[in-house]
């Protein structure tokens, strides 16, 4: 079972969307310093993104972005932080950018 999930819908068309998960995880990346490997599919992007105590997907779609995490040990005190991180960071690339 995963400890965190959040579903954000989008309005762009799918190759718009994979930009702006791109630009999401790349921020990520340099504000988390955690690791994300992005796959292009046809009809569904996914990101396995790993840092210390997470173990995290995203899954990109033509209508929303899903992040699910499972969180170790020592970060599910941070659940609340981490939640509001992520949600921040899919509104700022999913909501307002549109």
């Amino acid at each position: 079972m995963r400890d965190i999930r959040i579903e954000q819908a989008h309005g762009f068309d799918f190759a718009t969307a994979r930009a702006q998960a791109k630009k999401w995880l790349s921020e990520a990346e340099s504000q988390f310093g955690l690791k994300a490997d992005y796959i292009e599919g046809e009809t569904a992007d996914t990101a396995s993104i790993s840092k210390a105590g997470v173990d995290a997907k995203a899954t990109l779609t033509a209508d929303k972005i899903v992040f699910e995490a499972s969180l170790g040990f020592f970060a599910k005190p941070l659940k609340s932080a981490i939640s509001s991180g992520i949600g921040e960071g899919l509104q700022k690339y999913f909501v307002s950018a549109a």
